[in-house]
């Protein structure tokens, strides 16, 4: 009986969809602990494997944050934010006063806002349950003598590491101080209460855990997209060395996810829809028939059950039965948009009000009846439109900014044109351009590439930017400008995370 309960409270991890607010206290090791995962785990090894996949499911489950909102369904709830808050989404209108609070700055000066508190609690809890498996397969150093344990507790450090990034950049305003204590740090389910630690530090276990990843995950063959595999760490790798300037590093991982030659880059029929087209083709909805997709959730109906109410396709996509047809839409900044080349096929994926209508779209929109795309012609509930966190374009685009900042003009202009030859019916220009004018270039294509994919807001601390809402079409500070390290460009620390954590010492 005693294993059978162990083996059932693994099963709770799975189920952890509590819409309370509560936080790092005690939380999960009051509901399971890291000698009961080790235990049951030697009684049936599936068990670590069911606990990782309980982690994989924050990413896309409403709740993830620990609300109720309509807002907070994981990883791709933060994207949208992100992508405002970097000025290159603008919010187009504000029916049912869903983000609003985002794109007028108000929520991320408000301790007390949920919108605070959401990003901490998603990620300090993929971060708790990482510490789980780790835990009990043995603890932050242990190398599992198996080639499964090595893969779970490879993709946990990989979750973690990734945890710790993604933290750094949306509760610290100044990602260049790295000696200012920013953050908690927790590498055990049983750590409590922490202090803050220095940015260099959680940039440090961000790293370390994804170098242990890379090892660990060699040879890791994945059964599903959601998955974190060696390609996808390296991925990650370079996101992290590139976001401390460390360009040798980004260049280095980036290249190494492009010579792997899993996934190619995507064409120019699976960017956007083109004219004349027919068929299921495009929207980014299916991560299983995009090879340059390397990482992803397959969302199907029987699955998941997601409704597209609270879903990132009910916030972006118009023909989806949601808000963004109904008076909450989100589009390009359209000086952004003018940054596109007239050749450049990317300018299709956009309507007259620069919506991304025919970038993204929900499987059918294109077949729809009485006529293709209309507006609202959606599911109601149960979605089967996927979500994707990473696709190889980023790694050339990356990869190309880093190889110009290293000097390395040659390589950074091959993998910027192995892009931009799929967009545009020229890329000679790429040829005149060198050192920084090249690595700008670079950063700018892959906001242009990878809009509403919540990669610009990385881009912009990562080049240390100052961003202006430009465009005309934005309701909210509309002409103004704000530096990368602008406080209302990020959260501020949950206040009663403050308030439960004696030794947390304030906001950043």
């Amino acid at each position: 009986m005693k294993i059978i309960r162990k083996i059932m409270y693994v099963g709770v991890i799975l189920s952890f969809t509590s819409c309370s607010k509560d936080f790092l206290e005690v939380y999960p090791t009051d509901t399971l602990s890291a000698e009961q995962v080790s235990e049951a785990a030697e009684i049936n090894p599936d068990v670590s494997k069911g606990t990782l996949l309980g982690i994989y499911e924050n990413l896309y489950r409403r709740g993830s944050g620990g609300t109720d909102s309509q807002e907070d369904f994981g990883i791709t709830t933060q994207y949208i934010q992100l992508d405002m808050l970097s000025a290159d989404m603008a919010h187009l209108s504000k029916g049912y006063n869903r983000q609003t609070a985002i794109s007028e700055l108000t929520a991320t000066v408000d301790p007390d806002s949920d919108y605070n508190y959401r990003g901490w609690r998603f990620l300090y809890r993929i971060i708790n349950l990482s510490n789980l498996v780790i835990d009990g397969a043995g603890g932050n150093d242990v190398v599992p003598e198996t080639a499964n344990g090595k893969y779970t507790v490879g993709q946990a450090k990989a979750l973690r590491g990734y945890a710790y990034y993604f933290l750094a950049h949306i509760y610290v305003n100044d990602i260049t101080d790295l000696s200012k204590p920013v953050l908690p740090i927790y590498k055990s389910a049983e750590d409590l209460d922490q202090p803050k630690s220095t940015l260099q530090e959680v940039f440090d276990v961000a790293i370390n855990d994804l170098l242990d990843a890379e090892i660990l995950l060699d040879g890791f063959v994945r059964s599903a997209k959601i998955e974190i595999n060696q390609d996808v760490v390296r991925g990650l790798l370079a996101r992290t060395y590139g976001a401390l300037n460390n360009w040798a590093k980004a260049e280095e991982y980036a290249k190494k996810v492009i010579d792997s030659g899993n996934y190619p880059i995507m064409t120019a029929d699976e960017v956007a829809f083109l004219p004349g087209e027919t068929g299921n083709v495009g929207g980014f909805n299916d991560v299983n028939s995009i090879p340059g997709i390397m990482w992803g959730i397959d969302i199907t109906p029987e699955g998941q059950g997601l409704a597209s109410l609270f879903s990132w396709w009910g916030f972006m996509d118009p023909y989806s039965y949601s808000y963004a047809a109904v008076g909450n839409a989100k589009g390009m900044d359209n000086v952004l948009y003018t940054k596109f080349r007239p050749d450049d096929i990317r300018r299709l994926q956009f309507d007259s009000s620069l919506r991304p209508r025919w970038k993204f779209y929900y499987k059918g929109a294109q077949n729809s009846s009485p006529s293709p795309f209309r507006l609202f012609s959606g599911p109601q509930t149960n979605i089967d439109s996927d979500s994707h966190y990473m696709r190889v374009a980023e790694m050339y685009l990356l990869h190309a900014e880093a190889a110009a900042e290293n000097g390395n003009d040659a390589a950074a202009r091959i993998s910027l044109k192995a892009v931009l030859d799929l967009r545009l019916d020229d890329s000679s220009y790429i040829d005149a351009l060198s050192g920084n004018a090249l690595a700008e270039e670079a950063a700018l294509q892959a906001r242009l590439e990878l809009f509403a994919e919540g990669q610009s807001y990385f881009i912009m601390k990562r080049r240390r930017e100052t961003r202006t809402r430009a465009g005309s079409n934005w309701l909210d500070y509309q002409g103004s400008s704000f530096q990368h390290s602008d406080e209302r460009l990020t959260y501020e620390i949950p206040q009663n995370e403050i308030l439960f954590n004696s030794n947390l010492d304030g906001q950043n």
